[in-house]
């Protein structure tokens, strides 16, 4: 799938409580004209490496997630990024990991993520076989939009199919993509890349196409809802973004 395209990599403590690992952020991992990279690259991968403790506490069902949160709150940014992560919450029913990215050549912070995980409810949701980290060397030749297949039907409306490409283990649409969703509509109608990107997720992409659908709310925040096109249009997920000024 397209986050085998992605370069990253971390390593999970041997309690199984915290990661480290690093990623690179290429031109095509950022929006047109900024050093930074996409929120939804960032959500990308902070779903994978939280994604993996997760699921050792949710086991054997697979751990869903239910949000991601993603700040930036550098100016500017490198191409090394290093990440720490960490479990802040196991519940009864929950997980909540905390992930952090720092530009590996100065240190500086570069962004912050939440992301939250539930077991989830359908039986045949089973958790992938469990390790200890990951590895990913891939690259994207074109902007990550294109690669993974975006379309902008106006400004403010994205969308994209569902397929192989783009699942993960449970057949929904992966995390990353309908966060991508919402940013790249919010990005379209206001003219400005996003910083900070909060995506809920309320239930799963299953048939598609995805579809996004902007409206700001003042004060640089815009609204995205995502919906299950070959759904009845189902509300998949609320996106909160907030673009630069």
């Amino acid at each position: 799938m397209f986050v085998n395209d992605l370069s990253f990599g971390f390593d999970l403590s041997e309690d199984g409580r915290s990661m480290t690992g690093d990623a690179t952020i290429t031109d095509a991992l950022r929006p047109s004209g900024s050093s930074l990279p996409r929120p939804s690259v960032l959500a990308t991968v902070a779903d994978c490496v939280a994604g993996v403790p997760a699921c050792l506490t949710t086991a054997p069902q697979l751990a869903v997630t239910l949000d991601i949160v993603v700040r930036i709150v550098a100016d500017r940014s490198g191409d090394s990024l290093a990440l720490t992560a960490e479990i802040v919450k196991v519940g009864r029913s929950t997980v909540a990991a905390e992930v952090c990215f720092t530009d590996a050549a100065t240190g500086q912070l570069v962004a912050h993520s939440y992301v939250t995980f539930m077991a989830s409810p359908r039986p045949q949701d089973v958790a992938p076989p469990l390790i200890r980290g990951m590895r990913t060397t891939g690259s994207m030749p074109v902007a990550f939009p294109d690669h993974i297949g975006m379309r902008v039907l106006e400004h403010g409306v994205t969308e994209i199919e569902h397929g192989p490409f783009l699942q993960q283990a449970s057949g929904t649409l992966q995390g990353g993509a309908v966060a991508l969703l919402g940013e790249v509509a919010a990005e379209t109608l206001t003219g400005r890349p996003v910083l900070d990107l909060d995506t809920r997720y309320l239930s799963a992409v299953r048939l598609g196409p995805g579809r996004a659908t902007a409206v700001s709310l003042g004060s640089g925040l815009v609204r995205a809802e995502v919906r299950d096109v070959g759904n009845d249009n189902r509300l998949a997920a609320l996106v909160t973004a907030r673009v630069a000024s």
